[in-house]
């Protein structure tokens, strides 16, 4: 795809809805709340396709609703996120979300939406699916769904709108 069609594929999936900046302590969820939250604030020159990822700066009523408490039972699972690479926020994987924001063990984060992206296998499971997680010190960011409880998908985690 080129750099024109990703600009536009982009800010196409920016009208839907918003992504994350690294640190944001803020999530949209699903088109309905990216409609009640207003336009996004975006960052860099409006040519490249990294300004095209918005950065929100506070949960819009709606998208705190939507976030679900979930478990990550795993110890020491690195939640990675980042905010330059779009693939990171459209498509989860350990090669495009390179950042290590937090780890984590056994703990309790706010399941914001599912995405699918890279198949993880570990301990003979394997799982294409990816939660955006909000930890309780606002760190943003995506675990693969092996390591939060609930199976494949996870019951009552919206899936992302973009």
């Amino acid at each position: 795809m080129n750099t024109r069609r990703l600009v536009k594929a982009t800010a196409a999936a920016v009208a839907a809805t918003a992504a994350l900046a690294l640190g944001s302590p803020a999530a949209v969820a699903s088109p309905a709340a990216a409609a009640q939250a207003g336009p996004p604030t975006t960052t860099g020159s409006p040519a490249s396709p990294v300004s095209s990822i918005p950065s929100v700066r506070s949960v819009p009523s709606a998208a705190a609703a939507a976030a679900k408490s979930v478990y990550i039972w795993a110890s020491n699972v690195n939640v990675r996120y980042d905010g330059a690479d779009a693939d990171c926020v459209h498509y989860p994987s350990r090669g495009s979300c390179v950042k290590i924001v937090a780890t984590v063990s056994r703990t309790t984060a706010e399941g914001m939406c599912q995405h699918p992206g890279e198949e993880i296998v570990d301990s003979g499971y394997r799982n294409r699916w990816w939660t955006l997680l909000k930890l309780p010190n606002g760190t943003i960011g995506w675990v693969n769904n092996i390591y939060v409880q609930g199976g494949e998908k996870i019951a009552g985690v919206p899936d992302c709108g973009w």
